[in-house]
């Protein structure tokens, strides 16, 4: 049995080779632009959750656990620092991935259609933007401090500024290839949940296709102060889904596409089905 555990900006989740695994919210990222550092409660948090993690894979006898993490991790001044926490509370290597490495698991782990694509990976920390002329190579690749935790942060509850400033932020990628799109991420899948009316998260019914229009239409419930009333499915997200689905649709306007897959399936599945391995 093999395991996977991605420490992400926002949320750190466990996935296992048997098909089960688990999410749970830290906001590790908090206040990072503000401190330069992961935040203290995220740090307990996200320790916390690995060690129930590590109790989970013991359980099941894992044989092969593969933890990694992300833009928070490797942006923060104390994420050395981190690591080492968790080696020596949990005994538990962390591997902190390149932006690179990055980009092409998120390519390699995507539910997405044969042929070119763009893969947009949105995190708590970052935005990344990968190309592929054929769906297994990155042919562009960019990444920007534009997650959803670091929007939360810098925008404070100002939708109208954050919608008005996204397309300026967005222009630092440049021309990018007009390929079909896959959005990944918690943020992502859970606006797609809330599309879809979901009143339990179902990672194979989120993994869909949507058009920019349906967004655009469903904008106002995202931005609702009572969006967690009327979607209980985003409640653990309330306060990032906004900022991710303004993100997302200046995007979409950026990238000219009038559809886009949300796929649930992203980094940490290229991980478990053995990514690292050598091969990245």
């Amino acid at each position: 049995m093999r395991a996977a555990i991605d420490i992400g900006s926002n949320s750190i989740r466990l996935a296992l080779s048997d098909g089960t695994g688990r999410s749970t919210i830290t906001k590790l990222a908090d206040g990072i632009d503000r401190t330069g550092k992961l935040s203290p409660v995220g740090i307990s948090a996200t320790l916390d959750a690995l060690r129930e993690y590590a109790k989970v894979c013991r359980a099941a006898g894992c044989d092969s656990i593969t933890v990694f993490a992300t833009e928070a991790v490797r942006r923060a001044a104390d994420g050395a620092q981190f690591c080492a926490a968790v080696k020596a509370e949990i005994n538990l290597d962390v591997l902190i991935l390149s932006a690179e490495q990055e980009a092409r698991l998120a390519l390699a782990g995507a539910t997405k259609p044969d042929g070119a694509i763009t893969v947009c990976d949105l995190g708590g920390g970052s935005l990344e933007v990968i190309c592929s002329e054929d769906g297994k190579t990155p042919s562009y690749v960019k990444s920007l401090p534009l997650g959803v935790v670091v929007m939360k942060n810098k925008f404070n509850g100002d939708y109208r500024r954050a919608i008005d400033e996204l397309p300026t932020l967005l222009r630092e990628y440049g021309t990018v290839p007009a390929y079909p799109v896959v959005i990944t991420g918690g943020s992502a899948c859970t606006i797609a949940a809330c599309m879809l009316n979901l009143k339990i998260y179902d990672k194979n019914k989120v993994s869909t296709r949507f058009t920019a229009k349906q967004l655009d239409d469903f904008m106002p419930m995202l931005l609702s102060p009572k969006l967690a009333l009327f979607r209980p499915v985003c409640q653990k997200r309330a306060d990032t889904v906004p900022y991710g689905a303004i993100v997302i649709q200046a995007l979409l306007n950026r990238l000219g596409a009038t559809e886009f897959y949300v796929s649930d399936a992203s980094n940490l599945e290229a991980v478990l089905n053995g990514a690292l391995d050598g091969t990245i």
